[in-house]
């Protein structure tokens, strides 16, 4: 089983597929409801969480080349942007009292599965989405970018009957999923420049 998770600060979706990229199932879980998740994905060979796996420590503090937002953020954010020119709407605080909700989720999550034994993987689906359409993708929470998702997403492989109707959420949590099936398969990629371990993985 591989799962794919999307924290978002009033919901948590997840999809698991098997090694075939047949949906298992998809689910969406309060947050208050976390340990629900964490029992449900006991098994699962790779878990791709859609959240900063860690807080920042600031690597890139004295990088001047770098705008005054991006210069405390951790190196999988900035090697995403410099690399491939996707840059992240947020940047991973230094402080855990600085870090919005979902990102603490994010952390408990990493935490309690990797007690577990479980191999996580930190993806971020708006560029999963933009390297399987080598180029972008309309915006998700319309008509067409929800379309324009899951019609990467069965050409990727995951093709259960109505993803088109699924929402974007869902589908930021299927690319998620696929991403760990192909991490674990040694087709996906890391993102990052080393000096403090961060990575972020696309399909």
């Amino acid at each position: 089983m591989f799962v794919g998770i999307d924290l978002g600060a009033s919901a948590i979706h997840a999809v698991a597929v098997e090694a075939s990229l047949e949906l298992i199932g998809a689910i969406v879980f309060a947050p208050e409801s976390i340990n629900d998740l964490i029992d449900l994905v006991r098994g699962a060979e790779c878990i791709a969480i859609d959240a900063p796996s860690s807080l920042s420590t600031g690597p890139h503090l004295e990088d001047l080349s770098l705008s005054p937002k991006f210069r405390s953020a951790r190196c999988a954010e900035i090697a995403l942007g410099r690399e491939h020119r996707i840059w992240v709407p947020w940047v991973t605080p230094q402080a855990a009292e600085d870090a919005a909700a979902w990102m603490m989720l994010g952390f408990r999550l990493y935490e309690e599965l990797g007690e577990q034994g479980h191999r996580l993987i930190e993806v971020y689906p708006h560029a999963g989405f933009r390297v399987l359409a080598d180029g972008r993708v309309p915006k998700k929470t319309t008509p067409a970018g929800i379309l324009a998702r899951a019609g990467l997403l069965r050409e990727a492989g995951i093709q259960p009957p109505g993803l088109e109707a699924w929402s974007h959420d869902a589908l930021d949590a299927a690319v998620a999923a696929l991403t760990a099936r192909r991490a674990h398969g040694g087709t996906a990629r890391s993102v990052g420049c080393g000096h403090d371990g961060s990575a972020i993985w696309l399909p």
